[in-house]
Parts: C-alpha cells; sequence; structure tokens
C-alpha cells in the first residue's frame, strides 16, 4: 500500500514546478499541486536539512492511523516515505535532529494494563537504525489515558527528558522522570513526591535544560475551602533527585501561561496574561522565573498601557481591559533579555438547530470557529513594552476545527512576519503583515488568489532555519508545499 501510495504521488511530483519570485528579498518555491486519494490527509512539516525536506503525514489528530514520514528533496519532489507502525499504538513526539529522526509512541499492554514508551531512531534515508526500545512505562490510570508522558528534547540535542505522574498510596501525585542520551541510554531516574491529589494535578509542559534541570509548568485545582477561586498554577524545578515548589501568584487570575526556554541563560521563563478578581477583561503580563544558581523565583508584572487599551477599545473590545478570549501563540525571549509575545482572539461557537425530515424532527448542529485580532507585544529586559501591534483578521469557519485559520509566525532577525488567510474578504488570498524591531509595519498579499484558490495551513508550518520556513498548503484542494526563502 505504502508502495502503491509513492507511486501515486512521485509521478503527479516528476515534473515539479518551482516558481521563484524575487520581491524584497523574498523567493518563492512551489511543489507541483498533487491531489492526495489515500488516508493521511493531514500534513505537518517536521524540518529540512541538505538532503531534503521532511514532512509527517497522518489520518486523524491522535496520530493513531496511517502515519507515514515522507522526504522531499530541494526542488520539492519527493523522493521517499515510510509508514509507522502503529499497531495499538500512537505517535507522541518525533524528534528532528542532526543525527536523525527519533520517533517515541505510546503502546498499549492490555496484560499488564500498563502504556509503554517506545522510542526508535531513523536516519535521514528514513531506514531504521535500530529495535524499536521501551524506555518507559506507566500505569493506565483510567479510559484514554496515555500514561501523562511529556518529552522534551534539550536545546544542545544532547539529552531527553522523560515525564510522567501517576498516584501513590495515598492518592498524592508521585512524578517519574527519566534523562536519556541521544542513543537512548539511561542517564538518571528519579521518582519525586507531591503533596497534591493526583485527580487534582496535570501536568502542562517543560522544559530542560542543558545542564539537566527540569522546569514543570502544571495546573493544582485549589483546595476546597478555598472559595471564588480559579485552578492555581505552580513551576516545579527539579534538579538531581530534589525538587522546589514554586507557586505562581494567586492574587490575580492568570491567563493563557506559556513555559518557554531562555537560550541566553539556559533557563525556563513563565510568559502570563492575568487579570484581576471580579473584573471583567485582561490587565497586563506577567513574567516568572527562577534563578538556578540560588533557585530564588522573580515576578515582574506589565500591566498593559493606556495607549495599547485605547487601541484595543477602538477595536470594539471591553472598556475594562482586553477581551479574556486571548491566548498566547508564541513566546520568543530576545537576545537582550526581553521577550516577544504573539497572542490571539479565539472561541468556538456551537449552533443547534432542529430540522424536519420526512416529517420527524432531527437535532443537528455546527461548531463555528471565530480567529480574530492577533496581538503582538515586544518587551524590553525590564518588561516594559517597546511597543504594541493590532492585526485585524476575522476568519469565520464552520466545521473545520479552524484548520485554515490563525497565523503563520516568522522569527527573522530584523522582523516578524505573520501569514494569514485572507477570509475577511473571501478572497482567497494570502495576507503577509511584516513588523520590523523598531515598530514600523508592512502589510501585502503575499498570494493574490486570481487563477488558483490558496489556502496555506498555519498549525502544519515550521521555521526550518534564520532564513526559511516550509508551509502546506491547499491549492486548488491540491496538496502543494510552499517555501518561503528570505535573502
Amino acid at each position: 500500500m505504502q508502495q502503491r501510495y509513492i507511486q501515486k504521488i512521485a509521478l503527479g511530483m516528476l515534473l515539479c514546478m518551482t516558481t521563484c519570485i524575487s520581491a524584497r528579498g523574498q523567493v518563492l518555491q512551489w511543489s507541483n499541486p498533487t491531489k492526495i486519494k489515500d488516508g493521511a490527509i493531514f500534513t505537518k512539516v517536521i524540518g529540512e536539512n541538505k538532503r531534503g525536506i521532511y514532512i509527517l503525514r497522518y489520518r486523524n489528530r491522535f496520530l493513531s492511523k496511517n502515519v507515514i514520514i515522507e522526504r522531499y528533496n530541494q526542488l520539492l519532489v519527493l523522493e521517499k516515505g515510510v509508514s509507522l507502525e502503529l499497531r495499538k499504538s500512537r505517535l507522541l513526539r518525533l524528534f528532528f535532529t542532526s543525527q536523525g529522526l527519533l520517533t517515541i509512541k505510546t503502546k498499549y499492554v492490555r496484560a499488564t494494563q500498563e502504556n509503554n514508551l517506545v522510542a526508535q531512531w531513523y536516519d535521514h534515508d528514513l531506514n531504521p537504525l535500530n529495535e524499536p526500545i521501551v524506555i518507559a512505562t506507566a500505569a493506565a490510570q483510567d479510559f484514554g489515558d496515555r500514561g501523562n508522558f511529556r518529552l522534551r528534547m534539550s536545546d544542545n540535542q544532547q539529552h531527553i527528558t522523560v515525564m510522567h505522574t501517576e498516584p501513590d498510596a495515598r492518592g498524592n501525585t508521585l512524578i517519574h522522570q527519566y534523562y536519556f542520551s541521544l542513543d537512548l541510554n539511561l542517564i538518571s531516574k528519579q521518582e519525586i513526591q507531591t503533596i497534591y491529589p493526583y485527580k487534582d494535578m496535570a501536568a502542562l509542559d517543560l522544559v530542560t535544560t542543558n545542564d539537566l534541570k527540569t522546569c514543570i509548568l502544571a495546573n493544582v485545582a485549589p483546595r476546597p475551602y478555598k472559595k471564588n477561586t480559579t485552578s492555581n498554577y505552580h513551576l516545579f524545578y527539579l534538579k538531581d533527585s530534589s525538587i522546589q515548589d514554586y507557586a505562581l501568584p494567586d492574587s490575580v487570575d492568570l491567563i493563557s501561561p506559556r513555559i518557554a526556554y531562555n537560550r541566553k541563560d539556559d533557563a525556563a521563563i513563565i510568559a502570563s496574561f492575568f487579570s484581576y478578581k471580579r473584573i471583567r477583561g485582561l490587565a497586563g503580563t506577567m513574567f516568572f522565573e527562577v534563578d538556578s544558581d540560588s533557585l530564588y523565583s522573580e515576578t515582574t508584572w506589565s500591566p498593559f498601557s493606556d495607549s495599547l487599551l485605547l487601541d484595543m477599545r477602538f477595536n470594539n473590545f471591553s472598556e475594562l481591559g482586553i477581551s479574556e478570549g486571548f491566548s498566547i501563540l508564541n513566546t520568543i525571549p530576545r537576545s537582550d533579555g526581553g521577550m516577544l509575545i504573539v497572542a490571539e482572539q479565539k472561541d468556538i461557537a456551537t449552533e443547534n438547530e432542529i430540522i424536519l425530515v420526512n416529517g420527524l424532527p432531527q437535532s443537528t448542529s455546527k461548531n463555528i470557529y471565530n480567529f480574530n485580532e492577533v496581538l503582538v507585544l515586544n518587551y524590553n529586559d525590564t518588561a516594559g513594552l517597546d511597543w504594541h501591534k493590532i492585526i485585524t483578521k476575522n476568519q469565520i469557519t464552520v466545521n473545520d476545527g479552524g484548520y485554515y485559520s490563525s497565523v503563520v509566525v516568522y522569527i527573522g532577525p530584523q522582523f516578524v512576519q505573520l501569514l494569514y488567510n485572507d477570509q475577511l474578504r473571501n478572497s482567497g488570498d494570502v495576507m503577509q503583515h511584516t513588523i520590523y524591531n523598531n515598530g514600523k509595519e508592512i502589510s501585502k498579499r503575499l498570494l493574490k488568489a486570481e487563477l488558483d484558490f490558496i489556502a496555506i495551513l498555519p498549525s502544519e508550518a515550521r521555521q526550518v532555519a534564520t532564513n526559511k520556513i516550509i508551509i502546506p498548503t491547499s491549492k486548488n484542494r491540491r496538496f502543494a508545499l510552499l517555501k518561503l526563502i528570505y535573502k
């Protein structure tokens, strides 16, 4: 089946059309549009090296069926593909490195009612380098539980951190943590006890440093005696076999917290919007960081400026603050200690209708996805807001999971660029909004749908180099790759 799949795509890509358009140092390269008939309908860019471009095809968002890794050459012609064996398992992570591609999947073992974490390396020719290896095991606590695994590769690509949780005898959360070298040898393993009930604690994300420290962002439900409070957020700092528990401030409500890796300090930093209790609207941004030597935590508050609030009011937002529908998409630590934040306002609404079919009432429903304004905030090293930008999109789609909505974010040395489908005018155009380091902005159409209807897939795109981004697209209902190179 896989061979027939490759043949179909290869024949379609044989006469690969590469179009280069130079405009202000930007080059666009296209693959030939190809009709996909097999079950792997989603596409995600993995990475690029001198051997080619690697993408992941899959049938569903759980990555449990029809998962295929493909390699395209630099002319965007398909060269090779391999199907992953996923019987009673699903792909959890795929790491793209200079050594090869590391696949990690969870496999359920019915006899023991456990989930095995299975790792396997492939070289850049997509040939397996080893037999699948079980690197961790977690008990399946309830239906659909995948072991609560969280994985992260260090920034220097020298080790992998694996974490999962389970309840202890008293029902509290027990953290299991492993450090592996890239050749999948175990460096260290530890069990760390917490005081929080397993049912009330959820690990959201983690960051691992180059010197084998781990920071875990977790959500912990409030204690029953605390009234009128939302869930609390904690940062767990793991070093050797010890754990430091830092409760993020609960005097305010934290909205959309994100943990990011700060390459400058080889440390983790949390950025989050906040709002005041019982007051509607976002009031500002909070930064939370732990010093890796003294384990001293520092919280910095940056309320939104009057000019930002005024600009948002002109965009029909609450006069009490910025809409709480905003969530953080990207946190980009700057080399000087500052941070760039890209946030987007979105919501999902459900409409129910009653229709008559052969005289009998039938209930139907539809999901409406609204992706509205994008907010770009540029903070300096003292958490002062250097400048802000608001980009209006107003993308509205129905029953598509928001697959064509949101934005592609390109981070360059001199500017940030946002690419998105211009559904505001229902034109099929692709817009390009460029924001320079000094706050200057330019907006233009990157692709004009004069003859072809083109839609980019923002969630599947990837910046593969400092001057290059690769975007899967739908071109006249056919799949095509778009490569943008910045000269």
